[in-house]
């Protein structure tokens, strides 16, 4: 199967258990990635036959922007949902990285990964 990616997307979220994360946005790193099939697009070299990867990257951050939330989980879920409704990939996958949560641990990052098809 095909794959439009969107890698690195810096995105400004409010998340988190407690009130105090969730009181300023923080940023999060995500990674997308849409099944699709990419034959007609590049048969025909025409953008209306390709998902706009720009357009993915402006849904993934006012979905990210658009509530606070308190589980890295329910953001990849809406992420993969507003995917899904808005572009007409197969499935998706999203990681959603969250940069700064052990970071005192020596993390790097933590995160959730999801994937999500169009028939469940």
């Amino acid at each position: 199967m095909d794959k439009v990616i969107v890698s690195g997307a810096r995105l400004a979220a409010r998340i988190g258990v407690s009130e105090q994360e969730r009181a300023a946005a923080q940023e999060l790193v995500v990674d997308v990635e849409l099944e699709t099939d990419t034959r007609e697009a590049a048969r025909t070299d025409d953008v209306r036959n390709a998902i706009d990867y720009a357009a993915v990257h402006a849904l993934l951050a006012a979905t990210a922007a658009a509530r606070p939330r308190a589980l890295v989980e329910t953001l990849a879920a809406d992420l993969a949902g507003a995917v899904l409704e808005s572009f007409p990939a197969r499935g998706v996958r999203v990681l959603v990285r969250k940069p700064g949560a052990l970071r005192p641990q020596g993390a790097d990052w933590a995160g959730v990964e999801i994937t999500r098809r169009r028939d469940g």
